[in-house]
C-alpha cells in the first residue's frame, strides 16, 4: 500500500498535469489512509498548483494548461471540502471570523482563491466567496449586503490589477469599510504595490500568509484590526515579494 507521502506526489503530478479524475481519486485515497483534510490540500495538491503558476510565469504553461491545473485543483477540493466542514461542526466552535474574496473585473483566475478560501474554512473562518470577474458594483453591493469583517480582492494578470484600487477607493468613499480590513493579493500583485498604490490594509503572499494575517487581524478588537494588518503586512518591506 502506497505511503501518504507517495499519494501527495501522485496527487501533485496530478492537479500540475491538469488530471481531474485522477485528483478526485487521490484526494480520497489519500483521505482513506488517514491524512488530515488540511494535510491534503497543503501538501496533496498546494505544490502542483504552484508549479502549474510557475510554469505559467516562465512561459512553459500557457492560459489552458493553467485552467486545466485549475479545474484538477477544484475536482480535489470538492472531495476535501465535505470533511473539512464535517470536522468544523464536530468541533461546534465560534467562527473565526467572516471573509469574503473574489478576483476583480476581467480576471477569471480562480486557483489561488480557492485554496485560500478552503484553508480559512479549516482554520474556522466563515467563507463567502465572490466568485471571478467581479465588476465594481457588484462588490460593493455585495459589502453592503455581506457586512464581512475581511475583504480580499485579487488578480492574477497585470492587466486586470488596476481593478483593485479603485474598488477599495469606491468602499472608502461609501463608508463600506468602517470596520471592515481590505486585503490584496494574487499572482499579479506584490506587497509594495499593494500597500503604495492599491493602499490595502494588508496583504499575503501566499495562502499560508493569508491565515496567519487573518488570525491577527481578529485577535484585535474592531477598531485595532487596520493598524494590526498594516503593521504585519508592511512593517518589514525587506520581505515584500516581487
Amino acid at each position: 500500500m502506497a505511503s501518504i507521502e507517495e499519494i501527495f506526489e501522485k496527487l501533485n503530478d496530478a492537479i500540475l498535469w491538469g488530471e481531474e479524475e485522477d485528483a478526485a481519486e487521490l484526494a480520497q485515497t489519500a483521505l482513506d489512509a488517514g491524512a488530515a483534510p488540511k494535510a491534503v490540500i497543503k501538501d496533496g495538491m498546494s505544490p502542483g498548483v504552484q508549479e502549474a503558476g510557475e510554469k505559467f510565469n516562465e512561459g512553459e504553461f500557457f492560459l489552458p494548461e493553467l485552467m486545466l491545473a485549475g479545474e484538477a485543483m477544484k475536482a480535489g477540493i470538492a472531495i476535501v471540502m465535505p470533511v473539512l466542514l464535517a470536522l468544523a461542526d464536530e468541533e461546534g466552535s465560534e467562527s473565526a471570523g467572516r471573509i469574503m474574496m473574489g478576483t476583480v473585473e476581467g480576471d477569471v483566475h480562480d486557483i489561488g482563491k480557492n485554496i485560500c478560501m478552503a484553508m480559512l474554512t479549516a482554520e474556522g473562518f466563515e467563507t463567502i466567496d465572490l466568485g471571478v470577474d467581479n465588476e465594481l458594483d457588484d462588490i460593493v453591493e455585495a459589502v453592503r449586503k455581506e457586512k464581512p469583517d475581511i475583504l480580499g480582492l485579487g488578480s492574477y494578470m497585470t492587466t486586470t490589477m488596476v481593478n483593485i484600487a479603485p474598488a477599495f477607493e469606491r468602499l472608502r468613499a461609501e463608508g463600506l469599510t468602517n470596520g471592515m480590513v481590505i486585503l490584496s493579493g494574487g499572482v499579479a500583485v506584490n506587497r509594495r504595490w499593494s500597500k503604495d498604490v492599491a493602499q490595502a490594509n494588508g496583504y499575503g503572499d501566499d495562502a499560508w500568509e493569508l491565515i496567519r494575517l487573518c488570525k491577527e487581524i481578529m485577535a484585535h478588537p474592531v477598531e485595532d484590526r487596520i493598524e494590526a494588518a498594516e503593521k504585519f503586512a508592511f512593517s518589514d518591506m525587506a520581505f515584500e515579494h516581487n
